[in-house]
């Protein structure tokens, strides 16, 4: 056998090992990927389910205060006048009923532990509730507000239970109960993927019997649809603990992530599960392997009838190696390779189609560097080009566990971006190289309102908290508006819920364009919005808050004609706290609305 013969016979022998290293590596290495992905699933799932439970909490904790400081509650409550308590509390139990039609139970609870009334069941009070349930019990005994799963008359719920005092002097409590369904539809709506709820069968009640008929290892479920029954299924199969666990079902692969939820004396209550599709099929593994198959045999014909050429090999091998190169950087998310201080020498095709710049020429005409272009925010959670006396790409490098952030806007266009900056060295000069990653959809998801796409009550609580800290830190005033547009109530019930859904959408765009660039608006809840002003006395706020409310009921909204809207105004004390703040605001909204509404009270 000739040398020739020997040398392709090698190559080709290489290429073949090789080639089945590499696709074992990456068979492997995608099943690891999809073991991390499938534990961050869980973590991510976890996390939204503990932001549902604060939220709920926060939420009602504000709504019992808020029934708490109506006139005549805490003298009924003392009393123990169930029939006045109900008189004085029904108009808002049916409030809270309309913002959330899963609210099972509104009960108030006498210190003695006995029930003075159940808004939901106003026949049945007097009984010694205490003794049946652990929650009010706990609350009783150390008056702070406790929260969770617990079953009840009406069968098991996630409650709250909120301890009231009058003048130091402990006056009882007051629960919400909340059917799992409503966190079930906020998980769904987050994480889109299929949840349900399993109730333990030692926490059934008379109530749960109808609802939770399907069982499984000790557990209850509701009825079950053909798509849910063979996955829980194969989930309990040789599964006692119920863990987390890839089921393959009719060629699909479904990562089942359990929340197991356990009641205040530590024994299982139920748990929400979440059905992720993570399908990686056979078919895709045999795809894989063909495709590295035909890429070895190209690859081998190519080195085979080129070997006989060296310096063409050697050519087009340098010409396959930068275009490799070229395709991978192109493929990715606006990489720029800058130097030490700020200045791009190379920017991908994803960076000039996102810019809209044709080279780096050009960009440079306007910009020395990309940080020009980022975003100033009323928050600390994204970047600056200067951050703590120290520019961008250092501090990136010098906080390497955080996640850094920054918004950057072309042609009207804000989007979010993840930054990641790795530093080399070349030629005696340092080099970094900066990937931004655009999250701009997962971010609004997790920050904007969905109907009216303006920020949502958590992201506002934290600007809110950032703005309390600037104006500590800096003796900066600011002002909050909280509006609520009257007699909303009767848009829905004359127009229909989709008339009420077009209100709230333009409500919220007119308010977006009447304020300042610095201004925060955002979706407190139902037909509650609120605006932070930073900077802004309290007699700027109410100069601004009437000029919307006048705005406002000039403007024709499509189908209902035109509205009003009731305002209070609060501006920020050094020494009070983000809820004594929206509370004083909330009390003059509530003064406004029965004073007639269409007003600004302050």
């Amino acid at each position: 056998m000739s040398f020739k013969r020997r040398v392709q016979l090698s190559i080709t022998l290489l290429i073949f090992a090789v080639s089945t290293i590499l696709t074992a590596y990456f068979l492997y290495h995608e099943k690891q990927m999809a073991s991390e992905k499938a534990l961050t699933s869980s973590q991510n799932i976890k996390r939204v389910y503990d932001f549902i439970q604060k939220d709920l909490e926060s939420f009602y904790i504000f709504r019992a205060y808020a029934n708490l400081r109506s006139p005549g509650i805490k003298e009924a409550m003392s009393a123990r006048d169930s029939a006045k308590l109900y008189e004085l509390t029904l108009t808002r139990y049916h409030t809270l009923r309309e913002e959330n039609p899963h609210l099972m139970v509104m009960q108030f609870h006498a210190p003695d532990g006995k029930s003075i009334l159940r808004m939901h069941r106003k026949e049945i009070f007097g009984d010694d509730i205490a003794s049946r349930r652990p929650m009010i019990k706990k609350t009783h005994r150390s008056q702070k507000v406790h929260s969770g799963f617990e079953g009840g008359i009406e069968g098991i719920a996630y409650r709250i239970v909120v301890p009231f005092s009058d003048q130091n002097s402990y006056i009882g409590a007051l629960e919400f109960g909340i059917d799992p369904d409503a966190i079930i539809g906020k998980l769904i709506q987050t994480t889109k993927m299929e949840t349900l709820f399993m109730l333990h069968e030692s926490r059934m009640a008379a109530a749960d019997t109808q609802k939770y008929q399907a069982h499984y290892s000790g557990y209850r479920l509701p009825h079950l649809s053909p798509f849910q029954k063979p996955l829980i299924e194969a989930f309990v199969k040789e599964n006692p603990a119920l863990n987390q666990r890839i089921i393959h079902l009719q060629g699909k692969e479904y990562d089942v992530i359990p929340i197991h939820l356990r009641g205040n004396d530590g024994n299982p209550i139920g748990m929400f599960l979440c059905f992720n599709d993570v399908t990686r099929g056979y078919q895709e593994v045999l795809e894989v392997i063909f495709e590295s198959l035909m890429v070895t045999l190209v690859i081998t014909i190519i080195l085979l009838g080129i070997v006989e050429y060296v310096f063409n090999r050697m050519m087009k091998k340098m010409l396959y190696q930068e275009t490799y190169t070229s395709t991978i950087l192109n493929s990715q998310k606006n990489i720029i390779v800058v130097m030490d201080d700020g200045e791009i020498i190379y920017a991908n095709t994803a960076f000039y189609n996102y810019f809209h710049y044709r080279s780096l020429e050009e960009f440079h005409q306007n910009h020395r560097c990309i940080c020009d272009l980022f975003e100033s925010v009323e928050t600390e959670n994204f970047l600056q080009p200067q951050t703590d006396g120290m520019g961008w790409t250092e501090y990136i490098l010098a906080h390497q566990e955080r996640e850094h952030r920054v918004k950057m806007s072309v042609e009207g266009k804000t989007s979010t971006f993840t930054v990641d900056v790795q530093m080399m060295e070349y030629e005696d000069a340092l080099r970094y190289v900066v990937i931004f990653n655009d999250i701009t959809n997962l971010n609004n998801l997790a920050t904007l309102d969905r109907l009216t796409q303006i920020a949502n009550r958590f992201e506002f609580d934290k600007i809110l908290g950032h703005s309390i800290e600037v104006s500590r830190r800096y003796k900066r005033s600011f002002s909050i508006l909280l509006l609520d547009i009257d007699h909303f109530k009767s848009v829905n019930d004359h127009f229909g819920h989709l008339a009420g859904d077009e209100v709230l959408k333009t409500f919220s765009e007119l308010l977006r364009k009447q304020i300042r660039q610095s201004d925060v608006v955002a979706r407190w809840g139902g037909e509650e919005f609120i605006i932070l002003l930073p900077d802004t006395s309290l007699a700027s706020a109410i100069k601004m808050a009437d000029a919307l409310r006048q705005r406002i009921e000039v403007n024709p909204f499509d189908t209902v004609g035109t509205i009003t809207c009731s305002i209070g105004v609060a501006e920020f004390n050094t020494f009070e706290r983000a809820d004594d703040l929206l509370h004083r605001a909330d009390e003059k909204l509530y003064k406004a609305k029965h004073s007639g509404r269409n007003r600004v009270i302050a």
